[in-house]
Formats: C-alpha cells, structure tokens, sequence
C-alpha cells in the first residue's frame, strides 16, 4: 500500500511541472459563489499533514479562522514571488482571525533541504516565513483538485471554500479584497 501512495504521489508530482507553475497575474480567480449565498460554498477536504518540523498539523486545528491554503513548490518561480505576499497579508491581517497555511508538493525526496535552502533565500531578500509550511501527500492535491501551482483557497470560518486564486495574483491586494469580506 505504502508503495502505490509512493508511486502515486511521484507521479502526480512529475505532472505538476506540465499542468500548473502558473504565471498567470491576471486578476483571473474562480469565484466558487457570491458572498452572500454562503451556503453554496463547498466545504474545504479536512487534512493532517506534517510541518517542516515533522509535527502533524491539521486544517482542524484552525475552526473559526480565515484561512489561505496555498499550494507551492520551491522550483515554481511564480510561487517563490508570491510567498512575500502571503507574509505580509499574514502580519497585517494575523490578530483578526487570519490564519496562513502553506503546502509544499516538493518531491519527497529531500523535500525539507529543499524548503530550507528557499527559506534562506527569502531571508536574504528580507522576509521570513511566519506561518506553517506543510509537506503534501499525493491526496491532497487530488481532494482540492489543484489545477496549477501556485494555486490558494480562502476558506471562511465555516471551513467552506469561498475563493479560488489559480496562478500567482500580481498584487497583494487582490488577496485583500477577498480576505476582507470574510474576517
């Protein structure tokens, strides 16, 4: 069983690079419903996952908070343009209930040196990572049904998907506009 996740998991990382790392900075994002309709949302595939420390974090852990899951990879340029974004968005929004959560689909092999040596990087540029950075497994990138990296889901409180950012957005404010209705 463990061999097939594996295989599975290899496969659909060897894919992504054909499929996803979008450029897109247009301000195209799938509306998955009016704001208003809150009832028409669908709710966010619940997880656990490990964090760059090897400790489980589940999406549960964060009921009743706004949330931005946002799937990324280390080779991906427009996602390594897009974490300063999700820093800044985290401080300023942080202390209204807003949360931050990003998802690495780093190959397995060596994944956490990977995250590592992207971490050290950004720190040059003068940003660090201030929220949790999970490591993927091949279902979850299926059960959110990411179509390109970088791909963001904002969930509301009530753990229901209520925007879907496909590509990297060019401005934090996009981000904002959306955040702001829900906290």
């Amino acid at each position: 069983m463990y061999w097939k996740l594996f295989c599975l998991f290899n496969l659909i990382l060897c894919l992504l690079p054909f499929l996803g790392c979008s450029d897109d900075t247009s301000d195209k994002m799938t509306d998955t419903g009016d704001v208003n309709e809150d009832s028409s949302f669908q709710l966010a595939p619940s997880f656990t996952l490990l964090n760059t420390e090897l400790e489980e974090v589940s999406l549960s852990d964060y009921q009743g908070q706004v949330v931005i899951v946002d799937f990324w990879a280390t080779w991906c340029k427009p996602c390594q343009e897009e974490v300063p974004r999700f820093i800044e968005l985290y401080d300023e929004y942080q202390a209204q209930g807003f949360e931050m959560i990003g998802i690495s689909t780093d190959d397995v092999d060596g994944r956490l040196k990977q995250i590592e040596l992207f971490f050290e990087e950004l720190s040059k540029r003068g940003f660090d990572i201030n929220y949790p950075i999970l490591l993927a497994e091949s279902d979850i990138i299926q059960r959110y049904q990411v179509p390109a990296l970088p791909s963001a889901y904002l969930i509301n409180r009530d753990g229901k998907i209520v925007k879907v950012f496909n590509g990297a957005q060019e401005d934090k404010a996009i981000y904002e506009r959306e955040l702001k209705k829900w906290l």
